[in-house]
């Protein structure tokens, strides 16, 4: 487990103690994931995706996952592997397939539900469940934000424009 990382915590910006916050809960938790359910959180991330969507395709956990494609490659394989999951063709296109899990899969993905709410109980046990809804709206309100072609045109034309100001500075 991480120890002492809040200390640099204070002197990041807002995204960097976001995923600070993150890497350090995940870090916490992950021994556990391995240990009960047989997977890390990012597979564990991906089987929750295919159980809650029966025939989701490769290229829509790619999306919905906002994960590498190589990644989630890599994360299905285990998935197959493992009797997690499977591969079926689409009934409507012979051509496409689509991913379902398993039996097996389903228990997993439950077992990991379980810890996943053991750790966000503890995780909030110093807020005041007000405080936990206002955190939860916000990144809601953030991710639909991230997520829109406003942000998308905005964060190209400010990198663009910080990127020009960056190659103006001196080296000091």
């Amino acid at each position: 487990m991480f120890r002492n990382w809040s200390k640099a915590f204070r002197q990041g910006n807002a995204a960097y103690k976001l995923n600070m916050l993150a890497n350090a809960v995940n870090e916490t938790v992950q021994e556990h994931f391995l240990n009960v359910v047989g997977l890390d959180i990012r597979t564990i991330r991906v089987l929750r995706l295919i159980d809650d969507n029966p025939g989701i395709t490769f290229a829509e956990i790619v999306d919905l996952g906002a994960m590498e494609r190589s990644l989630v490659s890599r994360l299905i394989q285990v998935l197959v592997r493992g009797n997690h999951i499977e591969r079926r063709n689409d009934e409507r296109d012979a051509r496409r397939f689509g991913l379902h899990s398993t039996p097996f899969g389903s228990a997993a993905r439950r077992r990991a539900d379980l810890l996943s709410e053991t750790g966000l109980k503890l995780l909030f046990r110093h807020l005041e469940p007000s405080e936990v809804a206002a955190f939860i709206g916000t990144m809601e309100k953030l991710a639909q934000w991230v997520d829109s072609d406003q942000f998308e045109q905005e964060a190209g034309a400010r990198f663009d424009e910080a990127a020009q100001q960056a190659r103006t500075m001196r080296d000091r």
